[in-house]
């Protein structure tokens, strides 16, 4: 309204003028105030003269809406007022889309700029003032993962993981038992040697990865049991004891030690593979046992065995280093052979020796010519062929593997009863060494010889130490643990390991 007001101001102005008469009523008066304090408003100096002497018609348009221009002239030059669409008027100065003109500045004279920030707008202002670009926040540290721990000695842990994404360095905390956990340290490497983590006590460390500008990453966790593994405390060593005792050792000794699926028994038990040393090795160490499932003896012995080597793996015991003679050579050790069988005599037969089908795994591995024999039951019956077995095919398929990819050195198998040792060999090319394997056992275990007992000169029978020498040409011995019928009684477990803890590890250094 109040430039319509000074629309028609503008008009009687000009008319006035045309016929050199000046309005000099009250009213006259007061419309020239307040088009002169309009002008001002705009910028206009008070000294403006109006250029337009004549009214522009109104067109249609102009009833419709739409905007008109009007040239005022002021003593500085030219400016217009923009009526916009809705009939309201554009100060001078600035366009009809509400950005300010840059008419009328003086040269060096800084501008001051406006910023408007639409709504929905979500760019943010820089510092000095001038519209930029989105800041955006650095992206989190990814989790760690693979966090594993080795038990380096009684006294020192080692934690390793792989580096996560967007990580600059990380923080190391542990907690002893169900305590608060405690920061141990801050690092950008992949690893940390915890100096102070005593045998005997559970821990529980958390590695939290933190990126560049100081935020935290979620935590990766591991629980270490830094104590005995092994616990045999009953004459009944289990299948599920003994893979629960191998994933314990696994943990502990990660970077020692791999355990690996090799088969499954006929009911569907894993078969493992339990090899400790470098396993970029070129040489390796087979020792199998408890094909037999009434002598699981010797899976409780080697287990026993096992931690022995790893928890002194950078120690020296009877004059050799684990970590030494275990860097040219794996040790491999099928610890129970016949999980299923072993169950049977546990649980249901305590004399039973086969496997779950009745096949005597001793007597189905292949031969020169091999001769079914006996019958299906505990003890005996070879089965219709060699290798009919999935836990013998496991443990034939190992052998050759490691024959194959490592050189196989030797293989040393586990029985029970009698502590005698076989070592008798027909074959030239790995008598020597066959020996000298034979030599070492009876040496250190104090085990009588196996008497009378004489190899033969090609294989019939199926037996296992039989197929290695004389159809894969690799040297082997078999240990006869215990002196009471088998399953043996549970006071000779600690004997039995004293006198064979030692064996594997001195036939692999002399090798």
């Amino acid at each position: 309204m109040k430039y319509q007001k000074m629309l028609m101001i503008c008009a009687i102005a000009g008319l006035c003028m045309a016929f050199q008469t000046q309005p000099v009523c009250a009213q006259n008066l007061e419309d020239q105030t307040l088009f002169e304090t309009q002008v001002q408003e705009y910028g206009m100096e008070e000294t403006a003269s109006v250029q337009v002497l004549e009214e522009v018609p109104q067109t249609e348009d102009d009833q419709a809406g739409q905007g008109q221009k009007i040239e005022v002239s002021t003593e500085e030059g030219a400016s217009s007022v923009d009526r916009t669409t809705d009939g309201q008027v554009t100060p001078p100065g600035e366009s009809s889309e509400g950005e300010t003109a840059q008419e009328g500045k003086q040269p060096g004279e800084e501008q001051p700029e406006e910023s408007v920030q639409e709504e929905g707008d979500q760019s943010e202002t820089q510092d000095n003032g001038e519209q930029g670009e989105t800041v955006e926040e650095p992206p989190e540290a990814e989790k760690v993962t693979g966090l594993h721990t080795t038990c380096l000695t009684d006294k020192k842990v080692l934690l390793e993981w792989n580096e996560s994404e967007h990580a600059f360095y990380y923080k190391i905390y542990r907690r002893q038992g169900k305590g608060a956990y405690k920061k141990l340290t801050e690092t950008a490497a992949l690893s940390y040697t915890d100096p102070s983590a005593a045998y005997g006590k559970t821990y529980d460390y958390k590695i939290i990865p933190v990126n560049e500008v100081e935020k935290e990453g979620k935590a990766a966790t591991i629980h270490l049991s830094h104590t005995q593994a092994v616990n045999i405390k009953t004459q009944k060593y289990t299948y599920n004891q003994m893979e629960t005792d191998m994933q314990e050792l696994a943990k502990q000794y990660n970077n020692y030690c791999e355990l690996t699926a090799i088969g499954k028994s006929v009911e569907g038990r894993t078969i493992y593979d339990f090899a400790i040393g470098n396993p970029n090795a070129k040489e390796s160490l087979l020792v199998v046992s408890t094909l037999h499932a009434r002598e699981y003896i010797c899976s409780a012995v080697l287990m026993r065995e096992i931690e022995y080597y790893l928890r002194n793996y950078n120690h020296s015991i009877s004059g050799m280093t684990p970590a030494k003679v275990l860097k040219n050579m794996q040790i491999h050790y099928v610890v129970m052979a016949n999980p299923d069988g072993v169950t049977i005599s546990q649980t249901k037969s305590s004399r039973w020796k086969a496997n779950s089908r009745g096949v005597d795994l001793n007597c189905n591995f292949p031969a020169t010519k091999f001769i079914v024999k006996g019958r299906r039951g505990s003890e005996g019956y070879s089965g219709l062929k060699a290798l009919s077995e999935p836990e013998s095919q496991a443990v034939s398929s190992l052998t050759k593997n490691l024959k194959k990819k490592q050189t196989l050195r030797g293989v040393v198998n586990y029985h029970a009863m009698g502590q005698i040792v076989f070592g008798d060999c027909a074959a030239a090319k790995i008598k020597k060494d066959t020996q000298l394997m034979y030599r070492i056992a009876r040496q250190l275990t104090g085990y009588s010889d196996a008497g009378g007992y004489s190899a033969p000169k090609s294989v019939a029978d199926g037996s296992y130490r039989e197929y290695v020498m004389y159809l894969l040409g690799v040297p082997s011995i078999t240990l006869e643990v215990g002196c009471t019928s088998a399953p043996c009684s549970y006071w000779e477990y600690e004997s039995a390991f004293q006198k064979n803890k030692l064996v594997v590890l001195k036939i692999a250094n002399a090798l």
